[in-house]
Parts: C-alpha cells; sequence; structure tokens
C-alpha cells in the first residue's frame, strides 16, 4: 500500500492479528470507513498480555477478505486495484493441515496493485432555483468534493447528508436529496451530480408535553420558549432540551419532531422523565487540593487536602413546583499539605444548605438561595476559623446557555477564635474576624466545541464583586478576575491551549477595628493568591509572589501542548508565567517563569493530573533589584526549583 494507509483496511477485516498493547499518537484508532484513509497517527505496538487469545486462522473467511480489500479500495475511488498475491506461512495453514509445531502461528502476506485513482471531473447540484440566492451559496460551500480531488464514497455520502443539513437549517424540514455518480474507467473521471428537492419551508406548530405527571406544565413552555410561527431550525429543538433539561427538575429530556406536511409546520413532542421527589446520599470522599467559594467563583488551589463523608438530602417537586432544597453535612479529616502529602490532620466541618426555584420571575431564570458553614483550619495559614456564608441570587443563560449570567447577594461572617493557641503557619498575627457584604455579578460565554477535552473554541468569564463599608461590611472594595481561553486544534489529535487571567482587589477604605494587614489587603478568603496545579506550575499552592498571605493583584498566563495517546491517556508540555503583588499595581516584568511536563488519565469521576513544573531561574524577576526568592520549593529529595502537582481535574 502506496498511496493508501493499512491501518483503515485493516479494520475492515476479519483476518485478525493477536491483539498487542499499543501507544498512539492519536485520540482514536483507525476505523474502516472514516477518514483519515492515506494518513495515520504514528503508533508503536509492544507486547501481547498472556491471556490475549490468539484468533484462529480461517482459509474461507481470509478469501472473503480479499474481496472486502477490493471492495474498500473502490470505495476510495481505485477501481484497478487488484490483489496480485495472497501468501501464507506456513503453506499447511491454507490447506486446513493439523498444526504440529510448538508455536501453531500464521503469516499472511496480502499484496496489493492500487492503480491510478478516480478523480472527481464535475460536481452539479440541481434544484438550486427553488430556493433563495443567499442559500444556494451557502448549498454550494456545503458539498466539499471539488474537482481534481479523488473519488470517495465517504465524501459523496458527506455531501448529501451535507446538503439536508443546510436545506433543514434554513427551515427546509422536508427535503430530499438524491444522488449519481456517472465514472470513466478509462479516463478515471468521476462526474457527481446532487438532485435537490427542497420542499416547502416549515414553521414550528404545536408543542405537546408529556410524562410530568402532578408538576405544572407552564414552566416547562415557558423554558422551552418556541413560538407558533416561528421558522423551523434544529439547534432550536435542541435548544429546547437543553432550556428545559436546565430546569433541574428532570432525569431525562427527549424531543421527537412530528411535521404536518399538510400545515407545513413542525410540531414537537416534548417526553420529560422527572427526577426521583427524595434523594438521599451517603459516601466518602477525597477533596484534592482546589477550593471555589461559590459555583460562579475562580478555582483557586491550596495546599491542603482532605478525606470526607457526606450526607445529603435533596427534596425536590417542592409544594408542587420545579423547585428543590438540599442540605448537606461533610466531616473533614484535614491535611494541611500539597495532595498526596501526609501531615498531623485537623478535624473540620462544612454544612451547607441550597434551595432553588426556576421559572418563577422568568421562564429560563433560576432564583437560588445558599448557605455554608466551614469550621476548619485556613487553607493556606493553618489558624482555625469559621466561614459563614449567605448568598441569594438569580441565574440566566442564553443562546442555549452558551452565555450564563449571574446576579448575586452575599453576606460572609469570618470567626477567628481568640485563643493564644490558635496562630499561624507562618508565625504571623492571625488576622482580625470580619463581616464582609458584597454583591457579585459574574458572566461566563463558552464558545468551545466541548467542556472536557475541548479541541477548538474560546471560554471566557468575568467575576466581579463590589462592597460598601457598612453594619454589613468592613470593607468598602471592588474585585474582578477576567479570564480567558483559547484552543486551537493540531495535527495528531493534540491542542494548543492557552490561558490568559487577571486579578485585581482594589479596597477602597476599611474599618479601624481590623487588623492592619486586612485593613491593606482585605478579606483573608478573597485575597488573591497563585501557584499550584490551576496557576504558575513551577510554585507550591501560595508561593507564587506575595506568598501566603495573598495581594491585591494578579496576572497569570498558561500555554499547554495537549497530545492524546489513546482515548484515555494525554501528555502535556507547558509554560506558565504570572505574579501577585500585595501592592496595588501589577508587575508584569516578575515574570515568574516555569516550564514542565504532564499526564492526565481520563475517569468517570474526572481526569487524574500528575504536573512537574520546573523554574527558570534566570526568568523569574528581571528587575534589577530583584533577585529569585530561593526559599521556593525544590522537588522532593532534590534541589531542583519546581514543583510536582498531584490533583483531579484538567489545569483549563
Amino acid at each position: 500500500m502506496q498511496q493508501m494507509r493499512p491501518e483503515s483496511l485493516r479494520e475492515c477485516l476479519l483476518t485478525r492479528e493477536r491483539e498487542r498493547v499499543t501507544i498512539r499518537l492519536g485520540a482514536s484508532a483507525a476505523t474502516c470507513s472514516e477518514p483519515p484513509f492515506t494518513s495515520a497517527p504514528p503508533e508503536l505496538k509492544l507486547w501481547s498480555w498472556s491471556w490475549a487469545d490468539y484468533p484462529v486462522f480461517n482459509r474461507s473467511v481470509l478469501d472473503q477478505d480479499v474481496e472486502r480489500i477490493l471492495r474498500w479500495y473502490r470505495a476510495r475511488g481505485f477501481y484497478d486495484a487488484v490483489v496480485q498475491d495472497v501468501s501464507i506461512d506456513p503453506p499447511a495453514a491454507a490447506q486446513g493441515s493439523p498444526c504440529r509445531s510448538a508455536s501453531c502461528t500464521t503469516h499472511v502476506r496480502v499484496l496489493i496493485h492500487e492503480g491510478e485513482p478516480v478523480r472527481v471531473s464535475s460536481v452539479d447540484i440541481d434544484g438550486l432555483s427553488a430556493v433563495p440566492p443567499e442559500i444556494q451559496g451557502v448549498l454550494r460551500s456545503a458539498v466539499e468534493l471539488t474537482p481534481g480531488a479523488r473519488f470517495d464514497e465517504f465524501d459523496y455520502d458527506r455531501g448529501k447528508q451535507a446538503l439536508r443539513d443546510a436545506l433543514r437549517d434554513a427551515s427546509y424540514a422536508d427535503v430530499r436529496v438524491e444522488g449519481s455518480v456517472a465514472i470513466d474507467p478509462l479516463l478515471k473521471r468521476a462526474r457527481v451530480q446532487f438532485q435537490v428537492e427542497p420542499g416547502p419551508s416549515y414553521v414550528f406548530g404545536e408543542l405537546s408535553i408529556t410524562g410530568q405527571g402532578s408538576l405544572p406544565v407552564a414552566p416547562i413552555r415557558f423554558a422551552a420558549g418556541l413560538q407558533p410561527g416561528e421558522p423551523y431550525r434544529p439547534e432550536r429543538v435542541e435548544e429546547v432540551r437543553v432550556e428545559v433539561l436546565a430546569l433541574g427538575a428532570f432525569s431525562s429530556v427527549e424531543v421527537r419532531e412530528k411535521p404536518d406536511r399538510e400545515r407545513r409546520q413542525m410540531n414537537l413532542a416534548l417526553a420529560v422523565t422527572p427526577q426521583p421527589t427524595d434523594a438521599l446520599r451517603l459516601g466518602v470522599g477525597l477533596t484534592s487540593g482546589a477550593s471555589r467559594r461559590s459555583e460562579t467563583g475562580d478555582l483557586e488551589t491550596i495546599p491542603q487536602w482532605d478525606v470526607h463523608l457526606f450526607a445529603s438530602y435533596e427534596r425536590r417537586h417542592i409544594a408542587g413546583t420545579l423547585g428543590s432544597l438540599k442540605v448537606e453535612d461533610r466531616p473533614r479529616l484535614i491535611f494541611n499539605a500539597v495532595f498526596p502529602n501526609p501531615t498531623e490532620p485537623s478535624l473540620g466541618n462544612i454544612v451547607s444548605l441550597r434551595v432553588h426555584q426556576p421559572g418563577l420571575i422568568e421562564s429560563r431564570t433560576d432564583l437560588f438561595g445558599e448557605s455554608s458553614w466551614d469550621y476548619g483550619p485556613d487553607p493556606f495559614l493553618n489558624f482555625t476559623r469559621s466561614d459563614i456564608s449567605i448568598r441569594v441570587g438569580a441565574r440566566r443563560g442564553f443562546f442555549a446557555r452558551h452565555l450564563l449570567g449571574t446576579f448575586a447577594v452575599q453576606q460572609d461572617l469570618f470567626v477567628v477564635a481568640d485563643d493564644p493557641g490558635n496562630v499561624t503557619s507562618d508565625g504571623s498575627p492571625t488576622p482580625s474576624s470580619y463581616r464582609y457584604g458584597f454583591l457579585q455579578q459574574d458572566l461566563k460565554l463558552d464558545l468551545r466545541d466541548q467542556s472536557a477535552q475541548p479541541r477548538s473554541g474560546s471560554y471566557f468569564a468575568l467575576n466581579t464583586t463590589e462592597a460598601v463599608q457598612s453594619v454589613l461590611s468592613d470593607w468598602t472594595s471592588l474585585r474582578l478576575t477576567p479570564d480567558l481561553r483559547f484552543y486551537m486544534p493540531l495535527p495528531f489529535s493534540s491542542t494548543l491551549a492557552l490561558r490568559a487571567a487577571f486579578g485585581a482587589l482594589i479596597i477602597l477604605d476599611a474599618s479601624s477595628s481590623l487588623d492592619d494587614l486586612s485593613r491593606r489587603l482585605g478579606p483573608s478568603s478573597y485575597r488573591l493568591r497563585g501557584g499550584g496545579a490551576n496557576s504558575v506550575r513551577g510554585f507550591l499552592p501560595g508561593e507564587l509572589g506575595a506568598g501566603t498571605q495573598g495581594g491585591l493583584r494578579r496576572w497569570e498566563s498558561m500555554l499547554e501542548w495537549r497530545v492524546r495517546l489513546g482515548s484515555s491517556v494525554t501528555a502535556v508540555t507547558f509554560v506558565d508565567l504570572g505574579d501577585v503583588n500585595d501592592e496595588a499595581a501589577f508587575r508584569f516584568d516578575h515574570l515568574n517563569t516555569s516550564v514542565g511536563f504532564g499526564l492526565r488519565y481520563y475517569t468517570l469521576i474526572g481526569p487524574l493530573r500528575l504536573d512537574a513544573g520546573f523554574r527558570i531561574l534566570d526568568l523569574q524577576r528581571v528587575g534589577p533589584d530583584d533577585a529569585f526568592e530561593a526559599e521556593a520549593s525544590t522537588f522532593p529529595f532534590t534541589n531542583v526549583p519546581g514543583a510536582l502537582h498531584l490533583t483531579i481535574g484538567d489545569s483549563f
């Protein structure tokens, strides 16, 4: 095989080799009927496990495989392809003789003469006059077959499907697309012709809802947001499913199209399955060094991990509505170190309560209220405190929930016990107890092709909070944390990922009852910190820039090249830069550069991630008076400056 690659062809055959452990550079293996056919990602076949069975050789099956080879080549446009020879070693295997040797293995060699492929001479689309000129241009660009290209049945079938999809997107729900190919075997030319019958344009008609039981229909219908007479679009059908599922009251939502050809309208049948009314969950878990104060806040890497029990009870469909109430208790055994380093554990506990009610004030707006009490050691300074918060707000999705906006009011009460034995890990005074009440706005625009392991697209997030000094808050402050991420696909199922994130905590006024550091840097739990598995990975959590006490300005930049090694493993190389500053200005000349590599193993609970970040000593602080901070972390058992991170979840 010269023009085609054997990996896809092998998948079409019943005659198989014994399975071997294979390292493949790419996300998926070759398939029989899907491209690429002319290239394949590099792979290294290693060994066979002792328990792996040998496939039994069958000569009659091999004869059928020879016919499959010829059929596969014709599908790829090689109508002159022939199988010149089939050799079987030992020859006795071809005759069905009993095997009397020690190994009983058979080697098969198939010699193929490919010949020259048939190439596309022209592509015609008949029936375009029945649609507006602007749609005609869309249809012509939808077909990827081009004159001069090798004719392939896959591309031909994909062209027909592309025409159907383009017309359905333009409201022609009852479209018919046929095709024909005239092949000249002597000139090696193929004339491709598609026949399009768009039919009439459709509008949406009735929406029927079933399966809701005693739950009200109106919020479901409002969330669907479908207006009779609205032009038919397939993406609106998916939007209906997504928005109804986002209500949180149903375990499944199915939407079926029911065309009414007489009225030229598309009726939809929506079938929902309510979640159980009561849900009690008991279990044990592990949290690995990451904290998010609220589901809309930024994820922060912390030098702390825990093993915990949890018990939660959720009551759904409160008072016959789509609302729910959930209470959870999580007693924790806390280790004040980077995961998985063991230390003398401390006891802690988190009690939380959450209520949400969708569609009460607007069809797609979710009202929520949540409160929590977190008792235990501070993640960075290890003094014992109680962190109590109450949060009330509303969330609204737009554009099939690609854009998500949240507005909330939050009140925090941070209580530090006045105990001589309650000290910080770095010997500094414990911070004052405080009150912190603020408004919060959160916007997230997700344009990625998929949320898990994205290959292309972008993601933008902006979280802002505002506080005014009063009986509810000890500060007047403003906090902004924008986050931008970009993903670009590269060959061999690899991805180039870029993240740029900034943070600014602006303290305008503070209560005189606070300690000096809290007046200057703000509430301890909301200060900006860096380093760790989700930041500049050459530093442990809290080591970057200003250190564990936190700062007022932060910037981070992360560049990753992600290479898929099969379906479950990804190898990564990265460059991270960033800084945290406890002054009211960004320090972009403090690069704090680290480079490294890592592995991700994707499981049902998320990716298990191991990253090794190395600090580049000459690219830390580039100012003339800024020496490298030698007290920063080194790799275990070495003096190499850097940090090792083992955690759960992707870096970004």
